[in-house]
Formats: C-alpha cells, sequence, structure tokens
C-alpha cells in the first residue's frame, strides 16, 4: 500500500510540473503572438553589406499577419516577403502555425502553399484566406522549430538533419532554419545544404535576416 501512495505521489507531482511547464509555453505562445505581427525590412543591413563590399543580403520587406485557420492552431499567421525596392516580386509565400507543448516550449510548423499565387497579398486582404482548405497548404515535414524564451528574447530552431525539402532548382537540400525575436526586431536564418554538405541557398557566415519593424501592412 505504501508503494501505491509513493507511486500515486510520483504521478502527482509529475503531472503538476507538466501543467506548470505548459502553462509557461502558454505564456510564451501569447508573447510571440503580440511581437510577432507587423511590417518589417532589412534595408539597414543589406545597405551595410553593400558599404562593405560584402554581396550577403539582399533587401527585402517581410509583412506578417496573424489568420483564423483553426484547422491548423489557434495562432497561425501569413507571412510575406518581396524585394524591397520592388514590391510586386514576390520571394516567399509561407503560413506559420505555433503551438505550447507540456515540456515548456513552443513549437512552429511551417507550411508552403499549393497555388501561391491565390494567396499573394493575403496581408492586405486576410478574408482571402477563409476558404482555404488543408489540401491548399503543404506543410515542411521534419522542419519544425522550437521557441525558447532567453531574457527578452525569443530563440527558435529546427533540426537541419530531419528539415529535406526538395526543389527543382536545388534538389533534395537538408535547410537550417533559425528564429530570434524581440519587441523590436525579427531575425531569421535559412540555410540550404547539399548531400555534401556544401551551402547552396543562403550564408553559413552571416545566415540572418535582420529585419527591424517599419509600419504596418
Amino acid at each position: 500500500m505504501r508503494v501505491l501512495r509513493t507511486l500515486a505521489l510520483l504521478a502527482a507531482i509529475s503531472l503538476t510540473g507538466c501543467a506548470t511547464e505548459l502553462k509557461k509555453a502558454q505564456s510564451d505562445l501569447a508573447e510571440i503572438s503580440d511581437l510577432l505581427p507587423g511590417r518589417y525590412n532589412n534595408v539597414a543591413q543589406a545597405n551595410e553589406d553593400a558599404k562593405a563590399g560584402r554581396d550577403l543580403h539582399t533587401a527585402v520587406q517581410l509583412d506578417i499577419i496573424r489568420i483564423e485557420m483553426p484547422m491548423l492552431s489557434d495562432y497561425v499567421f501569413y507571412a510575406q516577403e518581396t524585394a524591397a525596392e520592388g514590391q510586386r516580386r514576390i520571394v516567399t509565400q509561407r503560413l506559420l502555425s505555433f503551438d505550447a507543448l507540456d515540456d515548456g516550449s513552443v513549437v512552429e510548423h511551417v507550411y508552403n502553399f499549393a497555388e501561391p499565387a491565390r494567396w499573394r497579398d493575403g496581408h492586405l486582404n486576410p478574408g482571402l484566406f477563409t476558404g482555404m482548405m488543408f489540401r491548399d497548404t503543404q506543410p515542411l515535414s521534419g522542419c519544425d522549430l522550437r521557441w525558447k524564451k532567453e531574457g527578452s528574447k525569443f530563440l527558435a530552431q529546427n533540426s537541419r538533419e530531419t528539415c529535406r525539402v526538395s526543389s527543382p532548382a536545388l534538389g533534395t537540400v537538408k535547410v537550417d532554419m533559425r528564429g530570434e525575436l524581440d519587441p523590436e526586431r525579427l531575425a531569421w536564418a535559412e540555410v540550404s545544404y547539399n548531400v555534401a554538405g556544401k551551402v547552396v541557398q543562403g550564408h553559413a557566415g552571416e545566415p540572418f535576416n535582420r529585419f527591424e519593424r517599419g509600419g504596418s501592412p
């Protein structure tokens, strides 16, 4: 009987610990959802590269809005990246969904679109996503990022070994994704490696596009 009581006590302690960690993750997720939306650009970074004679980062604008997509999560965002000087040229379009985990972390799932043109400029027309179905998305399997808070900043990292993406231009590559988020800035890194471990897209030395907030979508 004493053994059973001990086991029950340990189970209760474990459940309490899980509940505490989940509440922490939920609090972090609420903060991320407040910080993430907005309009960003990395023009200052691109200009610094140009002045130093480095061809590392192209000036881009990034718009992120929160949308209603309960089939994916309670926290879903549309992100559209365009050339800063020619905003009709779209660089990327993605959906990002977030969930709180009972280990205290926040997980981010990344999705491409089956037909990107259908959702173009969705940040200007959130109602566009009302009729979206799961088949309209293409999840990047194995590419989930885990978010953790360190001080006033959130840091994210995926697993390069499990994140394998195929494209007509690059073939099958392993992709290293990282993120940093605080009240003033968002940094995003995405570097692709071929089977030999050579960088084929992005910059391993300074992988981050360092965005600063610059107005509203």
